[in-house]
Formats: structure tokens, C-alpha cells, sequence
């Protein structure tokens, strides 16, 4: 597909011509030049011409971000809060997750993480748009810098690759405002994002075909990692003989 080409991240023209009519079609009213952007345009034109869902749609309960926990320097007992930096492909590290003696959940215990549940990183400019199904077992907390999807009528794993997808990311992009280093996307930007209507079986093949071409490129990587360890120790018995 040649929208495809366009998805990436790309500079903004230093050139470009738009008009009031363009700000008036976008549901934010925002007049900033990213918006005229030729991705933006052409996802507008394939998506309005395919079926398609509204994520807010399959969001039936409001999105709830983490309260800001005190953390617990060098404390190995207390409530494992999931940060920005431990949600990485696709997954959850638990080994990066900060601890804390007490965490606020909220009113019913709406912002504990639940099995099933999306997690997705929502500020932090290039922290944006990380996605996960949380499903480890014990106490987890998450941060202000995380939010809690709930889907219903949607399979949450599909939803993770969607978001995580180049028709994910490239929503992501354009929606995300504020500062330099301090940009975020709202629970308005993320409900208002547009995806493709897939067949069960489309939806399945298609998760399978990522998944096997991740864990090849995580193999490959792996290589690559090994290959440049072996170079710098050729290096050191070069240089540092003894050592």
C-alpha cells in the first residue's frame, strides 16, 4: 500500500499551503502547520475510504492514568509501579519497575491494572505511545505517565498492535502537543483515533506474521550484538594485551 511510504515520521516543508477550511476539518480546531502534513492528509483519505471503528467506540469506561506514587529509594518491599521505561516492546520489564510503600488507586480501585488491561504511555514526547496487555500476576501500580485502556468488544491484544502499528503511531504523531521534551496526547486525542474493521481471521494472521518477523529481528539484533562484543575483545587483545 503506497500510504505506507508516508507513514514514518518525516520533517515538516518548510513550504506549505493550507487554509481555515483544513483547521475547521480537524475536531481540535489546532492551527499549527503539523496538521497539513502529507501523511496526515493521505491517512484522512484511505481511512474515509475504508470501514472502519472509533477507538472510543470499544472504550467504554474513561481512561485513568496513575497517580504519582512516592518512591521508596532501595526498598524491595511494597507496591511495583510500571514507568514509561519498563513498558518496551510490546512488554512489560519488571525488573525496571520502581517501588513504592503506598499507591493511590482511586475511587473502586480504578487504577489498579487488571489482567487484560491495555497500558499505554501517554506523555514524555518520545516516551509516547508505548503499549502493553498487562498481565503479571501480584501488585502493580502504574504512574501518572500511564494509562489504562479497557476494551470491550475488542481483543486487547489486537488493540496493542494496533496502537504500536505504523497506522498507531502515525495518530500518535499528530496528535501529541505541548513543549519541547513535555509533549502529551489527551483521552479526547486517543478516542477520536480511526482504525481499520478486520475479520477475526485477518486480525489473527496479521498478529502472527509481526510476531514472527519480531522475533527474527530480535535474533538478528542478538547477532549483531555478539559479532561488535567479539570486535571490541579483538581490540583489547590488540591494544591491551594482558589486560
Amino acid at each position: 500500500m503506497a500510504l505506507i511510504g508516508h507513514l514514518g515520521s518525516e520533517p515538516t516543508p518548510r513550504v506549505m499551503r493550507s487554509g481555515l477550511g483544513d483547521v475547521a476539518e480537524s475536531y481540535s480546531f489546532r492551527c499549527d502547520a503539523k496538521q497539513a502534513e502529507r501523511r496526515f492528509r493521505d491517512f484522512d483519505r484511505w481511512i474515509g475510504g475504508v470501514a472502519h471503528f472509533v477507538l472510543g467506540d470499544v472504550l467504554p469506561e474513561r481512561i485513568v492514568k496513575g497517580s504519582q506514587p512516592v518512591y521508596t529509594d532501595g526498598a524491595v518491599v511494597g507496591v511495583a509501579v510500571i514507568t514509561t521505561m519498563a513498558i518496551q516492546n510490546l512488554s512489560v520489564d519488571p525488573a525496571v519497575c520502581r517501588i513504592a510503600e503506598g499507591v493511590d488507586y482511586g475511587d473502586g480501585n480504578v487504577r489498579r491494572p487488571r489482567m487484560g488491561d491495555v497500558l499505554l504511555t501517554v506523555d514524555g514526547g518520545t516516551s509516547i505511545g508505548k503499549a502493553v496487555v498487562f498481565d503479571l500476576p501480584g501488585d502493580y501500580a502504574v504512574d501518572s505517565h500511564v494509562a489504562i485502556l479497557r476494551p470491550v468488544g475488542l481483543d486487547p491484544v489486537v488493540l496493542v498492535h494496533l496502537l504500536a502499528s505504523p497506522l498507531g503511531q502515525l495518530q500518535f504523531q499528530r496528535a501529541e502537543s505541548g513543549a519541547s521534551g513535555q509533549t502529551a496526547v489527551t483521552e479526547e486525542d486517543i478516542r477520536r483515533f480511526r482504525f481499520p474493521l478486520l475479520d477475526p481471521d485477518v486480525q489473527a494472521r496479521a498478529i502472527a506474521d509481526v510476531r514472527e518477523a519480531r522475533a527474527k529481528a530480535l535474533g538478528l539484533r542478538e547477532e549483531a550484538d555478539a559479532f561488535e562484543q567479539k570486535g571490541w575483545e579483538a581490540f583489547l587483545k590488540d591494544c591491551a594485551p594482558g589486560l
